[in-house]
C-alpha cells in the first residue's frame, strides 16, 4: 500500500508529461487467462507438476481481481521466471495416451513467462520514463531556485553560459571582440561544455548553428595545451575521446612538448620503457604514448627506480587481500626506513643565489601515493611500527583515520541510541576504551542493556551494582547519553568539539608518535563540520551521511588537508590528489586491488536515450566492454601520473597474488619486466631517532627585553586601518555626538552595512546611492523602501526632501552630467597606516579636476558648534583625498560638503584650506607610524 501511494504521487507529479504506457487491467486479464490455461492442464497424479498446476490456479484467481501495483509487480516477476521444462514424458504419455498434452502444457508455461516478461518490461519502461520525468522536473526546479537565490554551482555556470552563447549573438560578438585569444590549459581535463564555450567564443560569432561541432575557431584564436596521458577525470566528464578528436574538431595544428624538467634521467627512462607498453593507442580510448625527454638542468643522473615485491606471492605467503596489504605495507615502511637511514640523495636548490646541490633526504621529501584508501590502515600501522612520521593529506584519507572514525561512530550512536551495533562499536573505540571483557561482563554476566538512559539516575532502569557504576562501559554510556541530549541544540561541529574535549582526544594523542598528525586531522574534521553548517547543512543524521561521501571510494577529488609546515613527515595521498605536484622520492603503492564491478542497475546511455539495466540486460552487455576498456585505459594513465610525480627517486610496489588478474600490479609487472631498476631486498627495520644537539640559549638583557616588549605592544595596539572619520576625530577631538559612527554590524542587512550615522541619514545616503541624479524620478519610491529598511516608518517624505535637495547642489548636478562615482570605497596605505572609508560621491569637474563630495543630513545653525563640526568634516574629506591621491597618482582638487535641507536646495560648503588640511593628515599619519 505504501508503494502504491508513493507511485501514485510520482505519477501525479508528472501527469500530462507522460501518458500511461501499460494498461494494468488488460495485463491482469491476459495473464489470468494464460495462468488458467496452465491450470486447466491435467497433470498425472504422481508427477512433479501437480503442485505447479495448482499454483497457477491460485495465480489465475489472484489476477482476476485488482491488485496493488507492488503486489502485481512481484507476481509478474515470479511468473516471468517460470521454467517450461518440467513434467515426466512417460507419465504424461501414459496418463493422456499421447505426448501432445505435455507439449501443450509446456507451451502454456512458455506463454505465461513471455507474457509476464513483456508486461514487466512495459512496467519497467514506464517507471523508468516516469522517474526520468520526475528527475527532470526536480533538476530544472532546483536550477531555477539556485538562480533566484544567486547560489549557482559550477555546473550551473557552465550550462547557463553555454545557453547564453547559443541563444544570443550579441553576447557572442562582445566576447569574441573582447577575448581575441583563448588558451585552454590542462585540456585533457576539459569537459564537452567547456570546449563548446571556447569554440563559440573563438569562431565567427554571427549565425552560429546549434551544433558546435560544425564550428571552427578562426585561425590563431584558440590554443589548447594538455597531456592526454594524464586524463584521469573521466568520472568528472573529462572526455579523452574529445582530446583525441580535438585536432580535427577545432582545426588545430599539433605540436608535441616532450621535455620533462622534473625527473632524473633514470626515472624518465623507466617511465618511457614501462608506460609505452601500458599506454597503447586505441581510437577514442587511449592516446599514442609520447616518450619524454629528460631535460632537468641539474642533479640529472643520481636518480634510481626501485621495485618492491617483484615476484608474486604464493599460497604460503597468503594470497588474500589483507595478507597482500600487510606484506606490501611492511615493504613500503622498510624502503622508507632505508631511504632515510642511508640518506638517498635529493637535489635542493640554493637559497639567496647560492648554488644548489645534493643533500640527504628528509621525511618531508617522501610521498606515498595510493590509487584508493583500501590499503591505508595497513600502511599507517606499518609506518608507525617502523617509527616513521607520516600524515594523510587529503580528506578521503582523513575520514578513514581511526580517531576520526571513532568520533563519527560515537556521534552516530548518540544520534540513534537504538542502533546497538553503533553503541557497542563506539564503546570499543579508543574514545572509551572498553575491552571485550568489559562488554561481556556488562551484557552477559549482569544482563544489562545498551540503552543509554538506563545508566543515568532518575531516567529509568535498575540501579547499577557498585562494580559496574564506575566502570568503563557505564562511563561511556553516560557520555553518549549526554552527547545525545546535546544533539537537538547543537551543530555537528559543536558536538564534535565537545566530544574531543570531553574524551581528551588531543591530549591522548601525545601517547602515539603521530600526535601532531592526529591533531591536524581532528581540527580538519571539526572545521569541515562547521563549514558544512555554514553552507546550509543541518541535522546530525544528514551530516553523518555527508561524511560517508567524503570517505567514499569513488570520491576521487577530495579536499587537500594543509600540513603543518614545521612538521617533517612522510606524506600519504591519493594519486588524484597528487596530480600537478612533485616529490623528491615517490612511492607508488596499493596496486594489488582488482576493483569490484558495479552492482545493481546502472544507467546506460544508448543512441536514442537512456535506460536502467543490469548485467543480464542486452543494453548493458553492449555497454560493459566499452566501459571496461575506458576504465582499464584510465587505470594505465593513472599509473603514468603517479610515476611521473617522482623528481629524484621512484619506488613502485608490485605486490600481487600468484594468480594473474586485472590488478594494476599485474599490468605494471608485465610492462616493466625488462626495464632498468633495482629489486628491493631490504628487511623491516625501525628508523633511528635523529640525534638532537642541545643548544645554549643566551639570556636576554632584561632592560632590552622590556623595551622590545613595550615597543611590540605599542605597535600591536595601533589599528591596522584607520577610517577617515576616526582620523578626523583624532585631529579634531572636540566632543561631537552627531559625528559618532558605530562600527559595522555584520548582522545588519547588506544595505545597512556601508553607511553609518542615524537611521534617517543612512536612508538618505542609500537613496542617493541608487537614485537618478539627473531628474530624481525614482527618489520617492527609493525613500519609501529605505524608510522601511531602516525602520523609520512615517519619515518617507522627510527622506525624500533631503535627497532631492542634494540634487540641486551645483557639484552634484555637474557631476551627474559628467564622470562621477558613487559610494566609492577607498583603502590606501599612507606611511605605515591604511586609510579607508566610503566616499559618497567623487566627481570630475571639467575645470578643477577630481572633487570629493560628502552628503550631510544634520541641521547646523550658525555658531561655534557649526564651525567646529565643519572643521572636523574638512579633515574627514582631506583624509579621503590623501588616500585617493595615493591610489590614483592624481591630485584631488578639493572637497565639498552638501548640507541637505528639508526645504529648498542643499547648502554647498567648500572645504577651506584644502592643501593645508591634506598636509596635516599626512603629518598625523607619519607621526602614527
Amino acid at each position: 500500500d505504501d508503494f502504491q501511494a508513493t507511485w501514485d504521487l510520482v505519477a501525479e507529479r508528472v501527469q500530462g508529461d507522460l501518458p500511461p504506457m501499460v494498461d494494468e487491467a488488460e495485463v491482469r486479464r491476459d495473464l489470468a487467462a494464460r495462468c488458467a490455461a496452465v491450470a486447466a492442464c491435467e497433470a498425472p497424479p504422481d508427477d512433479t507438476q501437480v503442485p505447479v498446476v495448482a499454483a497457477f490456479a491460485r495465480h489465475a484467481a489472484l489476477l482476476a481481481e485488482p491488485l496493488p501495483l507492488g503486489e502485481l509487480l512481484r507476481t509478474l516477476n515470479g511468473l516471468a521466471k517460470t521454467k517450461a521444462g518440467g513434467g515426466d514424458k512417460n507419465k504424461w504419455r501414459k496418463h493422456h495416451g499421447n505426448e501432445a498434452a505435455l507439449v501443450d502444457y509446456r507451451d502454456a508455461l512458455k506463454a505465461v513467462a513471455a507474457t509476464a516478461g513483456a508486461a514487466l518490461t512495459g512496467f519497467n519502461d514506464e517507471r523508468r520514463l516516469t522517474l526520468g520525468a520526475l528527475l527532470r522536473e526536480f533538476t530544472l526546479q532546483s536550477v531555477a531556485a539556485r538562480c533566484a537565490d544567486g547560489a549557482l554551482e559550477f555546473h550551473d555556470l557552465l550550462v547557463l553560459a553555454r545557453r547564453l552563447l547559443r541563444e544570443h549573438q550579441e553576447v557572442r560578438r562582445a566576447l569574441h571582440q573582447r577575448s581575441t585569444h583563448l588558451l585552454l590549459a590542462e585540456f585533457q581535463d576539459t569537459d564537452p561544455i567547456q570546449l563548446e564555450l571556447a569554440v563559440r567564443i573563438t569562431a565567427a560569432p554571427d549565425d552560429q548553428p546549434a551544433d558546435h561541432n560544425l564550428l571552427r575557431p578562426l585561425p590563431g584564436r584558440l590554443m589548447v595545451v594538455g597531456d592526454p596521458k594524464q586524463s584521469i577525470y573521466r568520472f568528472r566528464r573529462a572526455d579523452i575521446a574529445q582530446f583525441m578528436r580535438a585536432e580535427k574538431q577545432i582545426g588545430a595544428k599539433a605540436a608535441a612538448l616532450s621535455a620533462n624538467f622534473r625527473s632524473t634521467a633514470p626515472v624518465i627512462a623507466w617511465v618511457n620503457h614501462t608506460m609505452a607498453r601500458l599506454i597503447e593507442h586505441q581510437p577514442d580510448v587511449q592516446p599514442h604514448y609520447q616518450a619524454l625527454t629528460a631535460a632537468r638542468a641539474h642533479g640529472h643522473d643520481h636518480g634510481t627506480v626501485t621495485v618492491l615485491g617483484a615476484a608474486p606471492h604464493g599460497d604460503d605467503d597468503g594470497n588474500d587481500a589483507d595478507a597482500l596489504r600487510e606484506h606490501e605495507a611492511a615493504d613500503v615502511a622498510a624502503v622508507v626506513v632505508q631511504a632515510l637511514s642511508e640518506g638517498w640523495p635529493v637535489w635542493r636548490d640554493g637559497v639567496d643565489g647560492a648554488p644548489g646541490g645534493l643533500a640527504r633526504c628528509q621525511p618531508g621529501d617522501i610521498a606515498i601515493l595510493l590509487p584508493s584508501r583500501l590499503s591505508l590502515a595497513a600502511l599507517q600501522a606499518a609506518l608507525s611500527r617502523a617509527g616513521v612520521p607520516a600524515r594523510a593529506e587529503n580528506s578521503s584519507l582523513v575520514y578513514a583515520a581511526p580517531e576520526v572514525r571513532a568520533l563519527l561512530i560515537a556521534l552516530r550512536a548518540a544520534d540513534d541510541p537504538t542502533d546497538e551495533l553503533a553503541v557497542v562499536s563506539a564503546l570499543r573505540s579508543p574514545l572509551f576504551g572498553c575491552s571485550d571483557r568489559d562488554l561481556y561482563h556488562w551484557k552477559v554476566t549482569h544482563g544489562r542493556s545498551w540503552r543509554l538512559h538506563e545508566v543515568v539516575e532518575g531516567r529509568g532502569g535498575e540501579p547499577l551494582p557498585n562494580e559496574l557504576r564506575d566502570g568503563a562501559v557505564a562511563e561511556g554510556l553516560r557520555c553518549l547519553y549526554e552527547l545525545s541530549e546535546r544533539i537537538p541544540w547543537s551543530t555537528p561541529s559543536e558536538l564534535l568539539a565537545w566530544l574531543v574535549r570531553e574524551r581528551m582526544v588531543m591530549e591522548l594523542a601525545l601517547v602515539g608518535d603521530d600526535s601532531r598528525d592526529v591533531w591536524r586531522r581532528v581540527r580538519f574534521v571539526v572545521d569541515q563540520a562547521r563549514a558544512w553548517s555554514d553552507a546550509g547543512g543541518h541535522g546530525v543524521r544528514r551530516y553523518l551521511l555527508w561524511t560517508r561521501l567524503q570517505g567514499d571510494e569513488g570520491r576521487f577529488v577530495a579536499e587537500t588537508v594543509l600540513p603543518e609546515t614545521d612538521h617533517a613527515a612522510v606524506r600519504i595521498m591519493t594519486v588524484h590528489a597528487a596530480k600537478g605536484l612533485e616529490f623528491p622520492i615517490t612511492v607508488v603503492s596499493g596496486l594489488s586491488t582488482t576493483g569490484q564491478g558495479p552492482g545493481g542497475k546502472r544507467v546506460v546511455w544508448t543512441t536514442d536515450g537512456w535506460t536502467l539495466s543490469d548485467k543480464n540486460d542486452p543494453d548493458y552487455q553492449q555497454f560493459a566492454p566499452i566501459d571496461e576498456a575506458m576504465s582499464d585505459a584510465e587505470k594505465s594513465r593513472l599509473l603514468y601520473v603517479a610515476c611521473t610525480r617522482a623528481m629524484d627517486h621512484l619506488v613502485v610496489s608490485l605486490h600481487r597474488a600468484e594468480k594473474v588478474n586485472r590488478s594494476a600490479a599485474w599490468a605494471l609487472a608485465g610492462a616493466c619486466a625488462d626495464a632498468d631498476h633495482h629489486q628491493f631486498e631490504g628487511t623491516p627495520g625501525v628508523l633511528a631517532p635523529a640525534a638532537g644537539q642541545a643548544q645554549q640559549v643566551a639570556w636576554a638583557d632584561e632592560t632590552q627585553w622590556a623595551q622590545a616588549w613595550n615597543a611590540a605592544l605599542a605597535a600591536a595596539s595601533r589599528p591596522a586601518a584607520l577610517s577617515a572619520t576616526t582620523l578626523a576625530a583624532r585631529l579634531r577631538p572636540e566632543p561631537d555626538p552627531a559625528t559618532s559612527k558605530d562600527p559595522v554590524d555584520l548582522d545588519l542587512p547588506p544595505w545597512q552595512r556601508g553607511r553609518y550615522g542615524t537611521a534617517v541619514g543612512r536612508a538618505v545616503h542609500a537613496v542617493l546611492q541608487f537614485a537618478d541624479l539627473l531628474d530624481g524620478h525614482d527618489i520617492a519610491a527609493l525613500a519609501a523602501s529605505q524608510a522601511a529598511a531602516e525602520g523609520v516608518f512615517g519619515s518617507e517624505r522627510n527622506i525624500e526632501r533631503l535627497a532631492r535637495s542634494a540634487l540641486q547642489s551645483p557639484s552634484v548636478a555637474a557631476g551627474a552630467r559628467g564622470q562621477h562615482w558613487r559610494e566609492l570605497f577607498v583603502a590606501a596605505r599612507v606611511g605605515t597606516s591604511v586609510v579607508e572609508g566610503y566616499i559618497d560621491l567623487l566627481v570630475r569637474d571639467p575645470a578643477r579636476g577630481l572633487l570629493v563630495v560628502d552628503y550631510k543630513t544634520d541641521q547646523l545653525p550658525p555658531g561655534a558648534d557649526r564651525d567646529q563640526r565643519l572643521a572636523r568634516y574638512g579633515h574627514q574629506l582631506a583624509a579621503y583625498g590623501v588616500a585617493l591621491e595615493q591610489l590614483l597618482g592624481e591630485p584631488i582638487a578639493g572637497g565639498v560638503l552638501v548640507m541637505c535641507r528639508t526645504a529648498g536646495a542643499a547648502e554647498q560648503v567648500e572645504v577651506a584650506d584644502w592643501a593645508a588640511l591634506c598636509r596635516t593628515v599626512r603629518a598625523e599619519l607619519a607621526h602614527d607610524g
